[in-house]
């Protein structure tokens, strides 16, 4: 049986720099860069040696470093869920609250406010009274 080879093809320079960023910030190996992309093993071994040598590690980096309007939008977000937080707990306390007033209306006044498990709700009188 022969194999059938397939046809490597050429690295675009968007997939050299995704390899390179993938291997240094994300961890693939050179293997599984090879597959993903189509590749030999001795292609993204030069794309990372060529990048490794005309740049360094900070480079790459920086260009995956926020701009000032993201993070302004990362502060306005962390704002808004500090807000959101807030509005949670006090609406927790506030159950909380109905629940122990319940409670204590229920004690002083011997009277059952919730409504139990097992009392089904009341369909109405379907009996006809007499009219005689």
């Amino acid at each position: 049986m022969t194999e059938v080879k397939r046809k490597r093809k050429h690295l675009s320079k968007d997939e050299r720099e995704a390899i390179v960023r993938e291997y240094y910030l994300e961890g693939v190996s050179k293997n599984a860069l090879a597959k993903k992309y189509n590749s030999s093993f001795a292609a993204v071994l030069r794309t990372i040696r060529k990048f490794a040598a005309e740049n360094d590690k900070s480079t790459l980096l920086m260009k995956n470093k926020p701009t000032d309007s993201h993070a302004e939008e990362i502060k306005a977000l962390q704002a808004e869920i500090l807000e959101l937080k807030k509005k949670l707990s006090d609406e927790t306390m506030r159950a909380d609250f109905f629940e122990t007033m319940v409670d204590v209306a229920e004690e002083t006044f011997n009277i059952e406010i919730r409504k139990k498990a097992d009392t089904g709700q009341s369909k109405g009188c379907t009996e006809k009274k007499d009219t005689e």
